[in-house]
C-alpha cells in the first residue's frame, strides 16, 4: 500500500478510543514529516511483560503513551497472540529508545503543552539523522543489497515467493506449501506459530502446534492428530543424522492486521522435546542467513 492507504488505516485504529484519536491525529500533524513513519498500537517487550505502545515512530525509536482513566496497558505473554509477541519491539536491543507519555485527563489546554513538547522531541530526533520512509518493494531490494540477514533487522515479508526470491536468489511466481527445500542442506520454513494459553497449547494452523521459546532460541513441534505425531518420532532420527537446517520465517499478522513473515533464525533438529515428549525440538543455530546475490 502507499503512504496515504498506511496512513489512513494506521489512524483509523484509533477511531473508537475519542481522546488516544484527537492526541494522536493532532500530534501527527504538527509534527508534519511524511518521511517518519508511525506504527500504531504498537507492543514493546520489556523485562518481565509487553506493554502497548499507543503510537511508535521505529525509525527514531519514540513511543508515544496516551494515559486514559482505567487505562491499563500493561500485559503478559498469556494475554498475547504470538503475532503480537513477533511484531514487538525489544526494549533492552535499543539504547536511545524513548517513551513519552500524554495524560488525556489533563485540561485541554495542558494537554496541548503536552503534545507541542512532544512534538520538538520527536522532530529535535528527527532532524538528528537521516530518514526515509521505504515502499515494500524498496525493502526488499534493500534487503537485496545485504550480505546477510539478521533476527534483528525489522523487515517483514509479504509472501513466501518473497523470501525465496529476495534471500536466497530464487526467481518464483508463487509457492504453495509453507516448508519445502532451499538448498542442499536447508528447508525454508514459514509456521503460523501457536502461544501456550493458561498452559495450554493452541494450534494456529491446520492442527500443527508450533511453539517459539520466549528468547528463540527453540521451536518444539508437534501435532493434534496423535497419528502425525506417531509417523514424526519415528522419522525425527533420520532428520538429527541429515544434518539438515530449517530457516524460519514466522507468519503473524502486523499492526494493521496484514499477514507477514519474520526471520526468527536458523534451527536444526535436536530430538525430542525435554518438557513433552509429543514434541520435535528444533534448537537455533544461526541468528542470521546468508542472502544469495
Amino acid at each position: 500500500m502507499d503512504k496515504r492507504e498506511y496512513l489512513v488505516r494506521t489512524f483509523s485504529r484509533t477511531k473508537k478510543k475519542d481522546y488516544e484519536n484527537y492526541i494522536l491525529t493532532a500530534l501527527w500533524h504538527k509534527v508534519d514529516n511524511l518521511n517518519l513513519k508511525p506504527v500504531s498500537q504498537q507492543y514493546v517487550k520489556r523485562e518481565n511483560s509487553y506493554a502497548l505502545m499507543d503510537l511508535y515512530f521505529p525509525q527514531i525509536h519514540v513511543g508515544i503513551e496516551v494515559d486514559e482513566a482505567f487505562h491499563k496497558n500493561i500485559r503478559s505473554q498469556d494475554e498475547l497472540r504470538m503475532d503480537d509477541i513477533l511484531s514487538a519491539v525489544k526494549e533492552d536491543e535499543l539504547e536511545d529508545f524513548l517513551i513519552l507519555r500524554i495524560d488525556a485527563t489533563l485540561p485541554i489546554n495542558q494537554i496541548h503543552e503536552r503534545i507541542n513538547e512532544c512534538v520538538e522531541i520527536i522532530k529535535k530526533r528527527a532532524e538528528a539523522r537521516p530518514l526515509y520512509w521505504l515502499l515494500y518493494e524498496e525493502e526488499l531490494e534493500s534487503c537485496r543489497s545485504q550480505t546477510h540477514l539478521s533476527i534483528h533487522d525489522k523487515i517483514a515479508f509479504q509472501d513466501i515467493k518473497d523470501i525465496a526470491n529476495t534471500v536466497f536468489g530464487k526467481n518464483a511466481k508463487r509457492y504453495q506449501r509453507s516448508y519445502f527445500r532451499i538448498g542442499p542442506q536447508l528447508w525454508l520454513w514459514c509456521p503460523k506459530l501457536s502461544i501456550v494459553k493458561e498452559g495450554s497449547r493452541k494450534s494456529a494452523a491446520a492442527g500443527w502446534l508450533n511453539v517459539l521459546a520466549d528468547d528463540w532460541t527453540y521451536i518444539d513441534e508437534s501435532h493434534e492428530d496423535e497419528e502425525i505425531v506417531s509417523k514424526r518420532k519415528e522419522a525425527y532420527k533420520r532428520e538429527v543424522q541429515s544434518g539438515e537446517e530449517r530457516a524460519v520465517f514466522a507468519k503473524y499478522k502486523d499492526n494493521l492486521g496484514v499477514h507477514r513473515y519474520r526471520f526468527v533464525d536458523v534451527f536444526r533438529i535436536a530430538g525430542v522435546s525435554p518438557e513433552d515428549s509429543r514434541f520435535i525440538r528444533y534448537e537455533r543455530v544461526k541468528e542470521e542467513i546468508e542472502i544469495v546475490h
